[in-house]
């Protein structure tokens, strides 16, 4: 195992630690609610939002305060219907603005045992964003055997300390298992 792929790994165990027991259904992908309801966001800066929604008139949004330490914020949904076998989707907008690179964004599907130990994980990083919404596509996951649960994370990264305000924002999630 190289270190990158540990440090990976620890984020992500991390940012699922950080979430916690996470009960939703698959509702509200597009935030339309004007909260979080099926969500589980975690760290300061999160927030719905009528600013610039892709579909709709609400986008999650997590911001970036000008010197905020290194951290990582996740906000996460339970995928109720992903049993072992089966083919996980999942395509979202995404739109950001990080003048000075501070931060990034990574949107994962995880599949984790009954333990809370990772199984499978997929996932898209993206360091420059565009200020428009822009479609992202993860990889597809097959859920694997001894699969407890499987996870939508959105997850923002602040890398070093950040020299001017931050933000990024998510909308129109389809989550596709079959």
């Amino acid at each position: 195992m190289t270190a990158g792929h540990s440090i990976r790994i620890l984020t992500a165990a991390a940012a699922l630690a950080a979430v916690g027991t996470v009960q939703a259904a698959q509702t509200n992908s597009s935030f339309e609610t004007g909260d979080f309801t099926g969500w589980n966001a975690q760290g300061a800066g999160w927030s719905v939002t009528d600013k610039g929604a892709s579909d709709g008139r609400k986008s999650a949004q997590c911001a970036v305060a000008r010197d905020e330490a290194p951290n990582v914020k996740a906000c996460a949904k339970v995928i109720s219907n992903a049993k072992p076998g089966f083919l996980i989707r999942v395509n979202l907008d995404v739109a950001g603005k990080n003048k000075h690179k501070s931060s990034s964004a990574k949107i994962s599907v995880i599949c984790v045992d009954k333990a809370g130990a990772i199984l499978a994980e997929q996932e898209k990083k993206i360091s420059a964003p565009q200020t428009e919404f822009g479609r992202v596509t993860v990889p597809e996951l097959l859920v694997p055997s001894g699969t407890a649960e499987a996870y939508l994370m959105l997850m923002v990264e602040v890398a070093t300390p950040a020299r001017s305000a931050e933000w990024w924002r998510f909308d129109r999630v389809d989550i596709s298992v079959d």
